[in-house]
């Protein structure tokens, strides 16, 4: 292998690892701020259904008396696709409200009424799905909680829109980066490699420049010299002895 393709090498081996490294944390970077948008969301629509529940429950009504909370939940689900459910449950752990109409009177998950004795947004992975959840109070202490279930489709499928934009921008930027690599080792190794061309053409006979100026061309020019002056021995040498015989 010679140095230009050395060179070329290690050039292209070094675009590619850092362009994986780059694209690699850029994907762990995206998938970090889509989950972080995603929580602030539905952190959103939580906090905003705790709300309206509390308010509800400080005038005295029953949770079961809070027939909006129906109406609301399933407008909320209905303009975000990203949410598969919506359940508001009492302390019992029994499902009050729900935008899935068959669960209403059914016990919920037992984690969603463990994470009831935890304050502000908790979050649990149930049967492949996200669910983040929070609890509300009345007058008395806890009265129940709120679960959103968010679709993990919804998540992979921006993850693998996010790698599919990831690599076309990688494989843009790989090919600008190779080319400019690549003219660089070239223009690189015709510097470098330039005075040696030069002696090799001083050798040959075929650069008659004047007065080189580096040392390597000057013992170039030198050993030419030597040899021009070596053959013109051996061409008097030759002539004598051909004189010779035609005397004989």
């Amino acid at each position: 292998m010679t140095f230009v393709d050395r060179l070329i090498f290690v050039i292209g081996f070094s675009v590619m690892v850092t362009l994986v490294a780059i694209v690699g944390a850029a994907f762990v970077a995206g998938e970090h701020v889509s989950e972080e948008i995603e929580q602030a969301r539905v952190s959103h629509l939580i906090g905003t259904l705790r709300a309206a529940t509390e308010a509800n429950l400080s005038i005295g009504l029953m949770l079961d008396e809070i027939s909006l909370l129906q109406s609301s939940i399933e407008r909320e689900k209905a303009n975000d696709s990203g949410i598969v459910a919506i359940d508001v449950f009492n302390g019992a752990g029994r499902s009050v409200y729900s935008t899935d109409r068959g669960a209403v009177g059914e016990e919920v998950e037992k984690v969603w009424v463990d994470n009831l004795s935890r304050e502000g947004l908790w979050r649990a992975e149930v049967r492949g799905e996200t669910v983040f959840g929070t609890r509300f109070e009345n007058d008395v202490g806890v009265a129940g909680g709120i679960a959103v279930t968010v679709s993990g489709a919804s998540r992979r499928a921006r993850a693998e829109a996010l790698g599919v934009d990831l690599a076309a921008r990688a494989f843009v930027v790989s090919a600008g980066a190779l080319v400019v690599g690549l003219a660089a080792a070239f223009a690189f190794a015709f510097a470098r490699g330039r005075p040696f061309i030069r002696v090799a053409n001083i050798l040959q006979g075929t650069d008659v420049r004047p007065a080189p100026q580096q040392r390597l061309e000057r013992l170039a020019v030198q050993v030419r010299e030597t040899w021009s002056a070596s053959d013109a021995r051996v061409a008097r040498g030759v002539s004598q002895l051909e004189a010779l015989d035609d005397a004989d």
